[in-house]
């Protein structure tokens, strides 16, 4: 998400132009702006901003289910005793792809 700045509020302290990383920010009369095409979406400008005049917040996905690929459990992770254990197979159950 983008930050949104509140011009109303804003100084003109230029803070967040200094700490802005890729550089994207800037002052017009005496108020921040943002080229929105090149902002990395950091947040830093909002985190410096001493007076709040930027909002910025991450969007809310929710919890994603985990892959069940990363649950194997670790007897099941190869090693040199049991090589074979844990190794994909093809799609003919040999190693092999047809």
């Amino acid at each position: 998400m983008i930050p949104k700045i509140d011009v109303f509020k804003c100084d003109g302290c230029g803070v967040c132009v200094k700490r802005c990383p890729p550089q994207v920010m800037g002052l017009v009369k005496n108020r921040a702006v943002i080229l929105t095409d090149l902002c990395e979406e950091c947040g830093i400008c909002h985190e410096v901003c001493p007076i709040d005049a930027i909002h910025f917040r991450l969007p809310n996905y929710g919890v994603q289910e985990m892959d069940a690929g990363y649950l194997v459990p670790r007897e099941a992770v190869p090693t040199i005793g049991n090589w074979k254990t844990g190794v994909p197979l093809g799609r003919d159950g040999k190693g092999h792809y047809k």
